[in-house]
């Protein structure tokens, strides 16, 4: 009996013995190699030191909360860190916990570990919904944004719980995408589960939501778009609702499901520390409009490509989405620091899963206009530039993502070797 040829998702042949599926696997697995250095050093940095002894507060029967613990007032103000409910939400605590009662002390590190496989494949899966057909090269290179980009990287060396966070955001994000796009609401459903655990690992997760509606809209053909935004709103309200009990559980708790002193350093941190007097006072609001394409290399060559090139309309749409998810996030985050929050790169992670599309889109329409033996010379001249000014920009983030955790895990988050007087981010 014959046997038909395998055929692409575009539904072309595919390549006999296409060696893009192995190299998406080794990328996948020399990433995770490298997060195993997660397992080494000390891991005493403030956040790290707060969430370990969190689990270990719900261990002894003493709740969800620092009150009581060693911590307080030893460098960490009560009026801060002792109050009755701690400041973010259980989610990624109780992650660590859950993994802590199977594994003892490699909980943490393992936590990281996971949260690195499910972001890289749910990204993976998502660039596939997004920017169909999803092959040869371009595959490669999301797989290495995936595996490498900078501030996911930095967040997976560290025993925080921004790694599980942007996991599950980008899982809730595969789900919905392909909920939408077949209009299946179960799946939808499911989405907005995965989406409101990824809010009780942190709210600022959240923030995610109307990039993802947004892009849903973008890829939806012009009958099907009061489908998808349908879709976004059950999405939406149902990942908000599940949400909602963790905001009356702080209103019962402190007396306010919105409390000012939630992840704003208070004056007596800022006056002792002086880390967190340089992030907060000294570090202004608009240093991520410069830190961020100092971290993830790829964004502004993207966005050239974007604007630069004549974009088909289901492109530009896409393009549209992620731009506006990007900004969404830095509008956020940026508004955070001028009212007293802290600036640190890792806040504005969320923006993660937009930059490694973006990328991945800009690279396929330079492709497309490449192809094009009718297109102007001008224009086609102007794609290979910008082709290879991404080219560049991927590799010196991949090359990024390898040095943080490799060489460096002791800043926020560190730059390139080329450019080493860019400092702590």
């Amino acid at each position: 009996m014959a046997i038909a040829p395998k055929r692409s998702r575009a539904g072309r042949p595919a390549p006999a013995g296409s060696p893009f599926p192995a190299a998406v696997a080794t990328v996948f697995t020399l990433g995770l190699l490298c997060r195993l250095v997660v397992f080494s050093g000390a891991h005493v940095e403030g956040d790290e030191t707060v969430y370990r002894a969190l689990v270990y507060q719900l261990e002894l029967g003493r709740g969800y909360t620092l009150a009581g613990s060693l911590l307080i007032d030893h460098g960490w103000p009560a009026d801060q860190y002792g109050q009755a409910l701690f400041f973010h939400p259980p989610g990624g605590i109780a992650l660590f916990w859950l993994l802590h009662r199977v594994a003892g002390e490699a909980a943490f590190a393992l936590a990281q570990i996971l949260s690195y496989a499910l972001f890289f494949w749910s990204m993976m899966t998502l660039a596939r919904l997004v920017l169909a057909p999803l092959e040869g090269p371009r595959r490669v290179g999301v797989a290495l944004l995936a595996a490498f980009t900078p501030i996911m990287t930095h967040v997976v060396s560290r025993y925080w719980i921004d790694g599980p966070m942007l996991a599950f955001t980008a899982l809730a994000g595969a789900l919905f995408i392909g909920g939408a796009r077949r209009s299946e609401l179960a799946r939808t459903l499911l989405a907005a589960l995965v989406m409101a655990y990824a809010c009780w690992i942190k709210t600022a997760a959240i923030l995610a939501l109307p990039g993802l509606v947004a892009l849903a809209w973008a890829l939806a053909p012009s009958g099907s778009r009061r489908q998808a935004l349908r879709h976004g709103a059950a999405f939406v309200g149902v990942a908000l609702a599940l949400h909602l009990p963790w905001e009356l559980w702080q209103w019962q708790a402190v007396g306010n499901p919105f409390p000012a002193w939630a992840g704003k350093p208070s004056p007596g941190l800022i006056a002792g520390n002086d880390y967190v007097y340089a992030l907060t006072l000294v570090r202004k609001p608009w240093a991520y409009l410069t830190l961020l394409p100092r971290a993830t290399w790829t964004l502004v060559p993207a966005i050239a490509c974007l604007a630069l090139l004549p974009l088909e309309a289901r492109a530009r749409r896409i393009a549209l989405a992620l731009v506006a998810w990007i900004a969404v996030v830095l509008v956020v985050v940026m508004a955070l620091g001028a009212i007293g929050y802290s600036k640190l790169l890792r806040y504005a992670i969320l923006v993660t899963p937009a930059t490694v599309l973006l990328a991945g889109l800009a690279a396929g329409e330079a492709m497309r206009v490449l192809r094009d033996p009718a297109g102007p010379i001008a224009v086609r001249a102007r794609a290979r530039a910008l082709l290879a000014l991404l080219t560049v920009g991927l590799a010196l983030e991949v090359a990024q993502g390898l040095y943080t955790p490799l060489l460096d895990r002791s800043r926020d988050l560190v730059v390139p070797l080329l450019w080493p007087a860019g400092g702590n981010l």
